[in-house]
Parts: C-alpha cells; structure tokens; sequence
C-alpha cells in the first residue's frame, strides 16, 4: 500500500471514530509501528490530525473551509477521478514546453504522466508540486514568490507581479472549487484566486482539470470565465446534460475514463 493509499485509509478510519489508539492503525492497516508513526508526524505536519500519546485524531477544522484549505485532506479525496483526470491533461504537454501548474492537488497527479518529456519548465505556486517536480530531477522548476497559506500548500498573494511579467507559458493546468458553463472556473479564496487569474493571462491555453463533482457547482467568485477556457477535463461521472452544455459554450470536453 503507498503512502496516499494508505494515508486515505487512515482518515477513512478517524472520520468514524473520536479517537483512535495507534495499535488499533497499525492492526487494521498491516504495517509496522515505524510506519503509521511516519504518516501520523507527516499528517499532523500537514494540519490533518492531532497525535496524542497512544493515539490520534482529526483536526478540528473551520467548516466554512473544510476540507478545501487541508491539502492532505484533498489529496487522498477522490484518487482515482485525479489520477485518470492526470493523465489525460498529460496529453496537452509536449517536450521544451513551459507550462504552469496551480497548486491543487487534482493538477498534482499529473506530474507522475510527464516525467517522460525532455527540455520542460514548470512554474507553480504549490509547494507539494514543487517537491514532486524536483524529485523527478530533470525538469527546471521555477516557485511563483508570495505568502504560503498555512496546510494549503498554495502561495498566494501578487508579491510575484514582477516575476509573472518576465514569464509566459504554453499552457495553465489549473482546478477550483467549482466550475459551471455559466459562471466558468470558480474559487472562494480572494488571494490566490488573483495570482490564478494572472497565470491564466500569461497561458497561451487555458486547461482546466476539475472532477465531476465539481461540475455545475460554483464558489464565491469566477476567476477563469467560460470563454477563457479553452479544454476542460473531467471523469467518466460526468452526466450527458452537463456535457452539451460545456461544449455549446465553447469549450472542449475530454472525460477521462476512471479506473476504480
């Protein structure tokens, strides 16, 4: 089991009780004892859970944004959606491209579907996708400046004005927290959502990577608007109706098949 598998199962058993000794993780899991205290540290690191002596259990976290501002919440939610989601956007990249990637952990699970490309740069806000990007070693990786948002593991802010000048890229990867043919691509937090509106403008292709429960859903503010996406990929949950419409808007539709 790898970590994320493994780290989902974790919250999947906190999310059904209080509080839960280690003995009991390490039990229902099949690992050492070593093992679950590496992912309890890294979660609680993370702003996911709170370890006690013996035990752990999730964080209390503010309801208006839970689990949307946890970035290890979000990222062992709806695996299989992101990864095939992933590996569709792959298709979009090509060898000496620059391309930038959003800090949501959907564009993430792109990363392991480019690691064959030669001569790419890769600019993000993400701190997680940064580290991914530099543990494959042979891409240039280039961190857009501003200020981390705590277990986000986004940058946000415009304290990057000045660099987003200097650079232009072949195409944006980007997610939110809701998307509509009406309203396009939309998000709650201000901040990044201004710096995400900059890196569109930048991007000679806009590639929006939202899965199908996000769809004909919108947040508190349109930060892409339809007529500036140009591709939007989704999974195999989305309905016939939803899909009609997102087409007459304009935009092309790829649904990438999920594997369960």
């Amino acid at each position: 089991m790898i970590n994320l598998e493994r780290r989902k199962r974790i919250l999947d058993i906190l999310e059904k009780g209080t509080d839960v000794p280690t003995q009991e993780l390490i039990d229902r899991l099949g690992v050492t004892g070593a093992t679950i205290r590496s992912d309890l540290r890294e979660m609680q690191r993370e702003g996911a859970i709170v370890r006690y002596h013996g035990g752990a259990r999730l964080a209390e976290l503010n309801r208006s944004s839970a689990p949307n501002e946890n970035y290890m919440r979000r990222s062992v939610m709806m695996v299989a959606e992101k990864s095939a989601i992933g590996k569709a956007a792959s298709a979009f990249v090509s060898d000496g491209q620059t391309i930038f990637i959003d800090a949501s952990s959907t564009a993430f699970h792109m990363i392991e579907h480019i690691r064959h490309l030669d001569n790419l740069t890769v600019v993000t806000n993400g701190i997680h996708t940064a580290m991914e990007v530099q543990r494959i070693g042979k891409f240039r990786t280039v961190i857009i400046g501003g200020v981390l948002r705590p277990h986000s593991g986004a940058i946000e802010g415009l304290l990057c004005e000045e660099m987003l000048r200097r650079i232009s890229a072949d195409a944006y990867f980007v997610s939110g927290n809701g998307f509509s043919a009406e309203s396009g691509l939309t998000g709650h937090n201000f901040y990044e959502l201004e710096l995400k509106k900059r890196c569109a403008e930048k991007c000679k292709r806009v590639v929006v990577m939202v899965d199908s429960g996000k769809l004909n859903s919108d947040s508190t503010s349109t930060f892409i608007a339809p007529e500036e996406i140009h591709i939007l990929i989704t999974d195999s949950g989305i309905d016939e109706a939803t899909a009609r419409k997102i087409k007459s808007v304009g935009i092309q539709l790829v649904i990438a098949p999920t594997v369960v």
